[in-house]
């Protein structure tokens, strides 16, 4: 998960955007990186950043991988490094001067410029495709390593999100990742495009995406999948792997999939789509009316295209609330459509009684008047005879 999640968001719908308008677009993250000695060795000499880095890490100012424990921009660290450089100090330590405080800032990676990826930049203006070599996958599985984001706490409820096709979308669910987090999920969001041996998105087969997911519930050491995701191509291989008993899904969310294929019995369903999706359109649902009665939550919008959008998530968020009991969410949703029917229903049976006084108050006003005013004519001309 970027630590700068408002910059990540704004790059993604970014993204989004320039995708929608068929622009080549692409994204290059700056992970957290190691302070050790040699990476320290980029402002202090060898026996400089040694002592330093030791030192770091008897303080605890680093975990036991070598990565920062808080921002160095609290700038706690700096006592440590003063004691051990002393007067041999290469600069100030001054905050957006010192070469030690900058490289401290990109170990962080939270929101700093970096040239680590300078030789892909350049490569990706001159029309060559981003290298995924800087990726660092984490996760071993049958298949391989391959890369995983994390949100939530470790010992939460299991949710699986599984990305669509392009590349330029790898963080498309972020946002909802985040959000079940919140609500005490530990969401795994694998990337399918970090996998080697060509098993990336259009080529991996659907068993071989259930051995990963697998694995990785297996890893994270549980023995079930509280909510599955997919978005496109994931969501279509998410209603495909769903079946395999052995993941025991208790709830899924699909978003405009690829395809759309049967579940467990026991597993609730809910589906989103935007009516203006050109890239995989809302009709492909219509296919399938046997699958629509089943499903617990069928949200449609009318604008938003080919996309996980925001305003799928205080749904998905509520949906993660509800029991795995099939049209629980459905009721709701009827229950309210049902109130506002009512409310709407006394809305108009008051319009229509008031306009109904209006036509009656109205003319008896207007009589009443004449009436009034013939009564003090008559008054007048009696005064005037006598």
């Amino acid at each position: 998960m970027p630590r700068d999640s408002h910059t990540a968001h704004a790059v993604k719908e970014n993204i989004e955007d320039l995708t929608v308008r068929k622009v080549r677009t692409g994204e290059l993250r700056a992970e957290p990186q190691k302070v050790s000695a040699q990476f320290l060795t980029k402002c202090l000499k060898e026996d400089q950043a040694q002592r330093l880095s030791k030192a770091f890490q008897e303080q605890h100012l680093v975990d036991s991988q070598g990565f920062l424990r808080e921002d160095p921009r609290h700038r706690r660290w700096i006592a440590t490094a003063e004691s051990v450089l002393g007067f041999d100090a290469p600069d100030s330590l001054v905050a957006d001067e010192s070469c030690l405080a900058e490289v401290m800032n990109v170990a962080w990676a939270k929101h700093e410029f970096t040239a680590q990826f300078a030789e892909e930049i350049f490569d990706f203006c001159e029309g060559k495709e981003l290298k995924l070599a800087q990726m660092a996958p984490g996760w071993k599985t049958e298949l391989g390593p391959i890369e995983v984001f994390e949100f939530g706490p470790k010992q939460g409820p299991l949710a699986v999100a599984i990305h669509g096709m392009a590349k330029s979308m790898l963080h498309e669910w972020d946002h909802t990742a985040k959000a079940l987090a919140e609500e005490g999920y530990h969401v795994l969001l694998p990337n399918f495009h970090s996998m080697l041996n060509g098993l990336t998105p259009g080529t991996i087969s659907s068993d071989s995406v259930s051995i990963v997911v697998k694995d990785l519930m297996r890893q994270s050491s549980n023995n079930g999948i509280s909510m599955l995701l997919g978005k496109s191509w994931g969501g279509g291989m998410a209603s495909k792997i769903s079946q395999d008993t052995a993941l025991k899904v208790q709830k899924m969310v699909l978003v405009a999939p690829a395809e759309l294929n049967p579940w467990p019995e026991t597993c609730a369903v809910a589906l989103f789509w935007a009516e203006d999706d050109a890239v995989v359109p809302i009709r492909k649902a219509e296919t399938h009316p046997e699958l629509q009665q089943k499903l617990t939550l069928f949200h449609k919008e009318k604008t938003g295209g080919h996309r996980v959008l925001d305003a799928y998530v205080p749904l998905i968020r509520h949906f993660s609330h509800q029991r795995a009991e099939a049209h629980k969410v459905e009721l709701l949703q009827k229950e309210e459509s049902a109130k506002r029917s009512a409310w709407n229903g006394l809305h108009t049976s008051f319009k229509v009684s008031l306009i109904g006084l209006l036509g009656l108050a109205v003319p008896g006003y207007f009589l009443y008047r004449r009436r009034g005013e013939k009564d003090a004519r008559g008054k007048r001309l009696d005064a005037a005879k006598e």
